[in-house]
């Protein structure tokens, strides 16, 4: 199994379009492709960004990173 880390902006993006950043997480965390590599600082920074108010107007925005990164 391929081992990655995914760059917060790339969370970002599959949460607020549905294109390749999408497919990654899909691939990542539903259908366990890849192996996910990450530091306590990089999951810090996760969420702190997906916390962010700005991103509260997208729809499913702050539900989905919990589901994701609780798994």
């Amino acid at each position: 199994m391929q081992k990655i880390v995914i760059d917060t902006n790339v969370i970002v993006s599959s949460l607020i379009q549905r294109g390749y950043p999408n497919q990654i997480i899909k691939d990542l965390f539903i259908e366990q492709k890849f192996q996910l590599c990450v530091s306590d600082e990089l999951l810090a920074e996760y969420y702190e960004v997906l916390a962010r108010p700005k991103f509260y107007k997208f729809q499913d925005f702050f539900f989905e990173p919990k589901l994701y990164l609780l798994r």
